[in-house]
C-alpha cells in the first residue's frame, strides 16, 4: 500500500493513532502526483523530438539516403514528411507544457479532474496523429518506389530481383504493419502507462468527492 492509500485510509477511518489529514491536504498530494506525471509526458515528448532529429542527421551523414539518388520527387516527399512530423511533435510539446503549467497552478479538485482529462485527450490525439502520419508517409514512400520512382537506384535494384511486384508489395505491406505495431507499442509503454496513472488519480479524486 503506497503513502497516498495509507493516508486516504487514515482519513476515512479517523484512526486516532495516525494524524488526521484534511481533504485539502490529500488533494495537494494528488495535485503533486498529477503534476509530476504530466511533467514526465512533456519531457518524453522532448526526448522523442531530439532522438528523431539526431537519427535523421546521423542517417544523412552516413549516407543512408544515397540509395534514393538525386530523385527530386522523393526528396520533396522526404522534406514534406519531415516538416509535418517535426511540426506535429513541436505543437504537442507546447500543448504538453501548457497542460503541465495549468495543472501546477490548479486551485481546486474539480479543475484538477478537468485538466487530467484534458491532458489524457491531448496524449491520445498525439499518438493517433503520429501513427497516422507514419502510416501515410511509409505508404507514399513505398508506393513511389514501386510505381513512380523509375530513376531511383533502389527501384532499379528491386526491378532486377526475381521477386514479382506483388511479392515486393507484400513485403512492404508487412514491413509497414510491423513498423506501426512497434511504434504503437513504444507509445503505449511511454505514454500509456503515464496516462493510466493520471486516470487512476482522476478516479481517486472522484471517489473522494473533493
Amino acid at each position: 500500500m503506497d503513502e497516498l492509500e495509507l493516508l486516504k485510509k487514515d482519513w476515512k477511518k479517523q484512526d486516532d493513532k495516525l494524524p488526521k489529514l484534511s481533504y485539502d491536504e490529500i488533494y495537494k498530494m494528488m495535485l503533486k502526483k498529477s503534476s509530476s506525471l504530466v511533467k514526465w509526458i512533456f519531457m518524453i515528448s522532448v526526448g522523442e523530438f531530439l532522438i528523431l532529429f539526431l537519427l535523421e542527421v546521423i542517417g544523412r551523414v552516413n549516407g543512408a539516403y544515397e540509395m534514393f539518388g538525386e530523385d527530386i520527387i522523393y526528396k520533396n516527399i522526404s522534406i514534406v514528411s519531415n516538416v509535418i512530423s517535426y511540426s506535429v511533435i513541436l505543437f504537442f510539446m507546447v500543448k504538453f507544457y501548457m497542460n503541465y503549467k495549468t495543472i501546477q497552478t490548479t486551485d481546486s479538485a474539480k479543475e484538477l479532474m478537468k485538466n487530467i482529462l484534458k491532458t489524457r485527450r491531448t496524449v491520445k490525439y498525439y499518438v493517433i496523429t503520429n501513427l497516422s502520419i507514419l502510416t501515410i508517409a511509409l505508404t507514399i514512400a513505398f508506393g513511389y518506389v514501386l510505381f513512380g520512382g523509375g530513376d531511383l537506384q533502389v527501384t532499379k535494384e528491386l526491378a532486377d530481383t526475381e521477386m514479382s511486384k506483388y511479392a515486393i508489395m507484400t513485403v512492404f505491406f508487412i514491413f509497414i504493419i510491423i513498423t506501426i505495431f512497434i511504434a504503437g507499442l513504444i507509445y503505449f509503454l511511454l505514454y500509456g502507462l503515464l496516462t493510466r496513472k493520471l486516470k487512476k488519480n482522476y478516479k481517486e479524486l472522484k471517489k473522494m468527492d473533493l
